[in-house]
């Protein structure tokens, strides 16, 4: 997959006038353009009507996307994203496109009317011959690039247009990254991962926490987002799967390893910093995580919320290094109780049941 980035001071400039345009990338291709979060089911079909076109088209199957989502130039504030640019890039490498153009939107094109945005960026880099576009497409300043007028224009230009319906899941809906976000947001975990096609998940570095877990027989992972723009399942206690890198895992640990795999993402730490080595190799173990304020644990709740993630038949150390979650189920609300003997007893029948719903 050929990727094509587009930062953001080149593209002020070309489009100020004060550098020239990027040369043609690509002879010619079929397109479609927008921000993917998620990469959802809706998404894919998308992507797989580029692919169908461009085949019998004999051309380039191409997308052209943003590193960061239009509403942060736009508004000063974007929604929080279901996948980081580093993820989506992940999901895309398997996805069979012949080329990816990832665009730091910037408030020169924000400004661009959509005649102007197809005709430099669409037919004159990337050759497009068709263009893909969602039930909702809208390019181009003021959202003046609809349907209609990217159908009109393409009578002008020289080409064809394809517009993909909706999809919808029974019991769930249109699919759409805003429902998704939500869900999400509402704890309903299982409902967006219904709709997302995956679980949806989240990588996170390791840090320090008080040691009070261990204590208890329960240690905790503390996880600070490598992202902190990711949207967070709601305050509460869930089950969830854990990739940890294959070299933390002793052969001690080896029993409590359900799936190992090789990622497409190396090691990261909150830099962008590489962490242990370029193995992608992961080994999945379950897990039990909170998200709040540990009110038993800490007098009063701590101020911020954080992720705590205990991992089971797990011993190995981690600290400062990175994993991945997946969240699988909702257990229960995160509460207060009596004294630390009465939390314990709470968090063996939340293992019991993580050990049930997780084979």
């Amino acid at each position: 997959m050929q990727l094509i980035h587009l930062g953001n001071e080149l593209l002020t400039r070309a489009l100020q006038g004060r550098e020239p345009m990027p040369p043609r990338a690509l002879e010619a291709s079929v397109v479609a353009v927008g921000s993917f979060d998620g990469l959802h089911p809706g998404h894919r079909a998308l992507i797989d009507m580029v692919k169908s076109e461009a085949e019998s088209r004999g051309v380039a199957a191409c997308l052209f996307t943003f590193r960061e989502h239009p509403r942060l130039v736009l508004n000063g504030g974007g929604p929080q994203l279901i996948t980081s640019w580093r993820e989506k890039l992940a999901i895309l490498q398997t996805v069979g496109l012949d080329a990816v153009v990832v665009v730091d939107f910037c408030a020169e094109l924000a400004r661009l009317p959509f005649a102007e945005f197809v005709d430099r960026f669409l037919v004159d880099m990337l050759g497009m011959i068709h263009l893909v576009g969602g039930h909702d497409l809208h390019l181009g300043a003021d959202r003046g690039g609809s349907a209609t007028t990217l159908i009109e224009l393409g009578i002008a230009r020289g080409f064809t247009m394809t517009i993909v319906p909706a999809l919808s899941i029974p019991g769930s809906g249109v699919v759409s990254s805003s429902a998704i976000r939500r869900l999400v947001a509402e704890g309903d975990v299982v409902a967006a991962a219904r709709m997302l096609g995956r679980p949806y998940s989240l990588w996170g570095e390791v840090g320090y926490g008080s040691g009070v877990g261990e204590n208890m027989g329960f240690p905790t992972a503390n996880l600070v987002p490598l992202d902190p723009g990711k949207v967070l399942p709601a305050k509460g206690v869930y089950a969830v799967r854990v990739h940890l890198p294959l070299d933390t895992v002793s052969p001690e640990d080896r029993p409590g390893v359900i799936e190992t795999y090789e990622g497409t993402l190396p090691e990261m730490d909150r830099s962008g910093v590489l962490r242990g080595t370029l193995d992608t190799d992961r080994a999945v173990f379950r897990g039990m995580l909170n998200h709040g304020h540990a009110p038993t644990i800490h007098a009063g709740g701590l101020p911020e919320p954080r992720l705590e993630v205990h991992i089971l038949d797990y011993t190995g150390y981690i600290r400062e290094r990175s994993l991945k979650v997946e969240w699988i189920d909702r257990l229960r609300d995160e509460r207060t109780f009596a004294d630390a003997d009465e939390l314990r007893e709470q968090l063996e029948r939340d293992e019991r049941t993580v050990r049930e719903r997780i084979c």
